[in-house]
């Protein structure tokens, strides 16, 4: 025996319920630059790209994704990037290195957080380069012709659970 529910609309108890469906995303926050920032520091500096994420639910997870432009100058050294939440490191990597002549590539990264809060939250991406005698360029691009600079994104989605 089957048994059919069809209804109209779901409303909360009151104005502030939400009814968050597990898996489903509950809400998008991203950020850009298009501007090409550059260091000789060998400590980890800003890049630009920050995202603030106010969760809705503290059983929430957070997606993380990233993709931006990388560059290392033409001595030996590399391009370092990390992300953090606040100021708690969640993970760090080399995106570019060059040994002789400049490099220059595409990085990006996926990070499934569970911050168990429904306290703002900020996310951000820093670099550094591997060396101080070489440059480490973040958003950066090459088309064969010149350098561009592309548009790098920081996007976070909430995972309803």
């Amino acid at each position: 025996m089957a048994s059919t529910l069809t209804v109209d609309n779901i409303v909360g108890a009151t104005s502030s319920d939400k009814i968050h469906i597990p898996g489903h995303v509950i809400q998008v926050v991203q950020s850009t630059i298009t501007a090409t920032p550059s260091t000789t520091s060998t400590s980890f500096v800003d890049t630009g790209l920050s995202v603030t994420i106010t969760p809705t639910s503290s059983s929430s997870k957070i997606l993380v994704m990233a993709d931006y432009g990388t560059g290392a100058g033409s001595t030996a050294g590399g391009l370092i990037t990390q992300l953090l939440k606040g100021s708690t490191v969640l993970f760090y990597r080399g995106d570019a290195y060059s040994s002789a002549g400049s490099s220059f590539g595409a990085g990006s990264f996926n990070h499934l957080d569970s911050p168990a809060t429904t306290s703002a939250i900020t996310y951000k991406i820093q670099y550094k380069t591997q060396s101080a005698s070489s440059t480490a360029y973040f958003n950066i691009g090459y088309t064969g012709g010149g350098y561009t600079a592309p548009t790098s994104h920081l996007t976070v989605m909430e995972i309803a659970q």
